[in-house]
């Protein structure tokens, strides 16, 4: 039976979301930093809650770890979330497990295989989910999120594929050549199911526990995409060792040639 995920516009008046006056100034001193760039940190709180914070955080990810919640996806339970200024803050449970890519080099190629069809299970628990009509684009209904080989892009909301492939085109370099230009359009299709999408499937942002995957966590490229996005994303970002030499093992179908047309037309864009 299909799960159905209806969207929602978020409100101040949802309970779990708080437009708290908070920023990382407010984040108490004794705290743990797990992790922390110049656009966002994470941090554990008390042992039990994770709040991740800044400029680079967006409600687009709230918004995702609610769609997780309701798939059933093993994914942190989300607590609450806040604006001050720039700032996004969002807070968490902390998921317990080690990180898949400090585990992975050391794993048999059964264990890696093991992981693989695990999180073949998730993924198709994910695209059980009904997506919202005429969107493309972030949970929270506000841009398609792009994250590349080094950087994140973003482009306009999409209602339909052929607008998405408006976005891939419009994001080639200006020089491109205008019939490598039309080539990419004539093979871009428009007939892929939308379904709900992690977008940097890594072992990074995989905990596990006891050879079990415990939490599926990052979900600031989550949204609602064409079913082949997960896929060249997944070839797209770096990862380690021989990660993608187990995607047929992790995806339910294989993407051939979304996956070359996408390889091509990322020579001739910012990566």
């Amino acid at each position: 039976m299909e799960r159905i995920w209806k969207q929602k516009k978020t409100t101040s008046a949802e309970p779990n979301l708080s437009e708290a006056s908070q920023s990382e100034d407010d984040v108490e001193p004794g705290i743990i930093v797990l992790y922390k760039t110049a656009m966002r940190k994470v941090v554990l709180e008390s042992g039990r809650t994770v709040l991740k914070i800044g400029r680079g955080v967006t409600p687009g990810e709230a918004e995702g770890l609610k769609v997780a919640a309701a798939a059933g996806i093993p994914a942190p339970r989300l607590h609450n979330m806040f604006k001050h200024d720039e700032e996004v803050g969002i807070r968490m449970d902390l998921v317990q497990g080690q990180s898949l890519d400090l585990l992975w080099p050391t794993m048999s190629t059964y264990e890696k295989k093991n992981i693989a069809e695990q999180l073949r299970g998730i993924i198709r628990q994910m695209r059980e989910l009904k997506p919202p009509p005429n969107l493309i684009g972030s949970c929270d209904r506000t841009a398609v999120r792009d994250t590349r080989v080094r950087f994140m892009y973003e482009g306009p909301i999409c209602h339909d594929e052929d607008s998405f492939n408006n976005y891939l085109i419009s994001s080639l370099f200006s020089q491109t050549p205008s019939m490598l230009r039309e080539s990419f359009r004539d093979n871009l299709q428009t007939n892929h199911r939308v379904v709900f999408t992690h977008g940097d499937l890594t072992p990074r942002n995989i905990l596990m526990h006891s050879g079990r995957i415990a939490g599926v966590v990052d979900w600031e490229e989550s949204g609602w995409y064409p079913e082949y996005w997960e896929s060249v994303k997944f070839f797209e970002r770096p990862a380690e060792d021989d990660w993608k030499e187990y995607a047929e093992y992790i995806f339910p179908g294989r993407y051939s040639t979304e996956l070359i047309i996408y390889t091509a037309m990322s020579r001739w864009r910012n990566a």
